[in-house]
This record gives C-alpha cells, sequence and structure tokens, in this order.
C-alpha cells in the first residue's frame, strides 16, 4: 500500500476590507487566510505556513492584481493569527500514548517514592520511640531481641573484613522483659507468656545488661552477652544480637 503524505490547506479565516481598515477598496472583496499542514493520509500532522487570497464576493474568482495596502494588511492578520489547534492532530495522536506512558512512569515513581517517604517516616519514628523506651526503661518493659547469626569476610589478602548475613539462615526474635534496673544495667528475664516468643537455645534465660549497650542494640546489632556461650574473637561464625522492639504498656 502506498503512504498518502503531502500538504493541503484550509481556510481558517475570513476578512472584510472594513475589518482589515481598508478605505477605497470594494466591499465585495472577500479576504480569506489559509493554512498549509503536512499530512500522512490526509491527518494533519503539523502546520507548515499560511497564506491569503482575495476573492471577488460576486465571482468567487481569485483576485490578482493586489496593491501594497491590502498585502500589508492580511500579512498583518496572518501574523497575529495562531495556527489553528486541529493542524496538529496527528502530533496529538502521536502523543497521547508518549504521554500516558510517561504520566504512568511518573505517577508509579510518585508512588513508589511516597511509599518510601511514609515507611522511612514509619521507621525512623518507631526507632525514635524505641530509643526513648531502651534510654528510660521501667520494670515490666516487653523486649524484643533479635537474634542473627553472620559469617567472617575476609578481604583479597585473607584480612578480615568484617561479617555479613550468613547466607543460610535468618533472624529469629526472642522475648524477654525487665526484672531488675539499677543505675548502670538493667536485668532481664525471658518472657514464658503464651504466645510469645521461645526460642531461647543457646540463650541465657536471664542476664543483664548495661544501659549504654541497651541504647546501642535499640540502633544496631551488637555482639551483646546475652548468648550462653560468647563469641570468640575473630570466629568464623557467631551471633549479634539487636532490639528489635520495646513494648510498656
Amino acid at each position: 500500500m502506498r503512504l498518502r503524505l503531502g500538504s493541503y490547506s484550509l481556510k481558517i479565516k475570513s476578512y472584510t476590507a472594513q475589518e482589515l481598515g481598508l478605505k477605497n477598496v470594494s466591499e465585495k472583496l472577500i479576504f480569506n487566510v489559509y493554512q498549509k499542514v503536512f499530512h500522512i493520509w490526509y491527518v494533519p500532522i503539523f502546520p507548515v505556513e499560511k497564506h491569503w487570497k482575495i476573492l471577488d464576493g460576486t465571482t468567487k474568482k481569485e483576485v490578482e492584481e493586489t496593491n501594497s495596502a491590502m498585502r500589508s494588511a492580511l500579512d498583518l492578520k496572518m501574523l497575529k493569527k495562531r495556527s489553528p489547534f486541529w493542524s496538529y492532530t496527528g502530533l496529538i495522536i502521536v502523543a497521547l500514548p508518549v504521554l500516558f506512558l510517561l504520566g504512568y512512569v511518573v505517577y508509579g515513581t510518585i508512588n513508589v517514592s511516597s511509599n518510601g517517604i511514609s515507611k522511612a517516616l514509619a521507621k525512623n519514628t518507631r526507632i525514635s520511640e524505641k530509643q526513648k523506651l531502651a534510654q528510660t526503661p521501667e520494670i515490666g518493659d516487653l523486649y524484643t531481641f533479635k537474634i542473627l547469626s553472620v559469617d567472617r569476610v575476609t578481604d583479597m589478602n585473607g584480612q578480615s573484613a568484617g561479617y555479613k548475613s550468613s547466607y543460610f539462615s535468618s533472624p529469629y526474635d526472642v522475648d524477654f522483659f525487665v526484672n531488675y534496673i539499677s543505675k548502670d544495667s538493667v536485668g532481664f528475664d525471658h518472657n514464658d507468656i503464651e504466645g510469645s516468643t521461645n526460642y531461647t537455645f543457646g540463650l541465657k534465660r536471664q542476664f543483664k545488661l548495661a544501659k549504654s549497650d541497651i541504647v546501642l542494640a535499640a540502633q544496631k546489632y551488637q555482639d551483646l552477652s546475652i548468648l550462653e556461650y560468647p563469641n570468640e574473637e575473630q570466629a568464623q561464625t557467631k551471633k549479634i544480637v539487636g532490639i528489635f522492639q520495646i513494648q510498656r504498656d
């Protein structure tokens, strides 16, 4: 099938001599302004240029004899006349799917960002409340400790480069409640209430922690002395502990 493209012109405005401010010009003359557009299959893609014709209102024939006043008046009108909306039909048709897709992407990005911000704010609020409770412990506070197994990582020279989460294990939670508070330390006892987490294998059922260690553990994982068998220095695998949640009645 042969592709049809090219250009054509459509009248967009007609003026009388009086509307153009022309004197000593026949009122029978009609001054037409045309919009020329580029088309594909006769669908206007974009405007090309404007031009004018002068017709005899009686015979409808084109008037070829013009004067400078006529030409100047028509040229001025064309400069002020905007290309009609329909002359961009093809561009609009092509742009709509692109704009829709762009809008969808932008909406998705904003939505994801909004959700991310909301989650971050909720997390920051939770951490702030947790740290406040950690700094002012009370008897009966319920602490949820999260236990994480980590493996030692070495650099290219075989030197220790820290630890990372063990590939074959996942963190688990254990609940302890506060049963003792002194100036510098807090005592904990395992929570045996029905429905609480009670996986205490390898953990002490009762222990004391320095208040400073509790505050740090509320921020990130620490090597806390709640393990029944403490971690050895530079151990290949060890367990670290963080405070996931603090509940107070």
